[in-house]
């Protein structure tokens, strides 16, 4: 029985990524031994031969600055010989670095937390999205839910163990509630519009694109509230394995230069962003706009980032999908995007 799920793709164990981390364990070993040495400062030329990048991320809005930066050219811009690699949710961008397949990744912040809790030699480097009105609450029609409150009594969809049901518990309990008033319906969030059309649940409660897919697919369903105010911004983030960012810094840099690029196009075209965005998901580009407006967007790793990981960690613990907390100290690495803002 499987005790995750991400984005309608069954996550494996803890255990499996554990495993496949040793590997990168052992590189990292080795290239601390040979004594490398970052390559180029953040404001130096990058060479004329491209520094090759492997990165995984997925097809759809939680990737939008990667979709935007590989459609314009910003990669290669910046220096890179990317090789992009599309996978279909966070847990396989985790995977893909744990196995070997990519030297970075792109996630939301439960997957990037089972990762760097793995024991796995990675490197968070930056955020570059996410927002309080990530996770939304959304109603059937005629279910008479029109507050917080009334939930009580009412079949609540949920993924189980995700950053969506530690910042619901969260939001029941400031809104005086707790998950013994309401019944929760365990349910992949791909699932939701079904159960709601078939009368199984009155409410779903998920993460974009999620809620915008009830929405879309369910006549009538209605936003009843976003898991805003509760001290956490549910950050989109880059992993990079520590043995690629030690060997090749001046990379990573690039590639977060790039990602920067991409948001900046994002504020100044919306509409451009929207369609391109759509070209990389074949979702509607109404829609793409839509939740592309309902998050924030921005290059940064700051204490908001850095503590809201650290809550959605100590909830993935006490709910026993990680056995020990990251080691924030190892996995945290804020240099590159502080030396991405002094070259400016």
């Amino acid at each position: 029985m499987h005790t995750f799920v991400s984005s309608g793709v069954p996550e494996p164990t803890v255990r499996s990524i554990a495993v496949a981390a040793a590997v990168l364990i052992l590189a990292a070993v080795a290239l601390a031994g040979c004594g490398q040495q970052p390559a180029m400062d953040a404001g130096a030329t990058p060479s004329e031969q491209p520094t090759s990048l492997r990165l995984a991320y997925g097809k759809k809005i939680h990737y939008a600055p990667q979709i935007v930066a590989l459609k314009q050219g910003y990669f290669g811009n910046a220096g890179l010989a990317i090789d992009a690699k599309a996978v279909q949710a966070g847990i396989q961008a985790a995977e893909a670095l744990t196995s070997g397949s990519a030297d970075a990744a792109v996630m939301g912040d439960a997957p990037a937390i089972i990762a760097a809790a793995s024991g796995m030699p990675v490197k968070l480097v930056a955020s570059y999205g996410g927002g309080e009105r990530m996770h939304r609450i959304v109603a059937a029609p005629g279910s008479g839910i029109g507050s917080p409150a009334e939930l009580e009594g009412k079949r609540v969809g949920i993924q189980m163990g995700s950053s969506t049901h530690g910042g619901f518990l969260l939001f029941l309990e400031k809104n005086r509630l707790s998950a013994d008033d309401l019944d929760l319906v365990p349910l992949n969030p791909s699932d939701m519009p079904e159960a709601m059309l078939t009368h199984q649940i009155d409410a779903g409660v998920g993460s974009e694109p999620w809620p915008s897919n009830i929405e879309e697919r369910v006549e009538g369903s209605y936003e009843v509230a976003t898991l805003s105010g509760l001290g956490n911004n549910y950050p989109l983030v880059m992993l990079v394995t520590a043995p690629y960012a030690q060997e090749h810094p001046e990379a990573v840099l690039a590639a977060l230069r790039a990602t920067r690029k991409a948001v900046d196009f994002m504020r100044a075209r919306p509409d451009d962003a929207a369609a391109l965005i759509s070209e990389g998901t074949g979702v509607p580009v109404a829609r793409e706009r839509k939740i592309m407006d309902t998050l924030e967007w921005g290059v940064v790793l700051d204490d908001a980032t850095v503590n809201s990981l650290k809550q959605t960690a100590e909830f993935l613990y006490s709910q026993g999908k990680i056995t020990n907390l990251p080691d924030w100290d190892n996995v945290i690495d804020r240099s590159f995007v502080q030396r991405m803002n002094e070259a400016g």
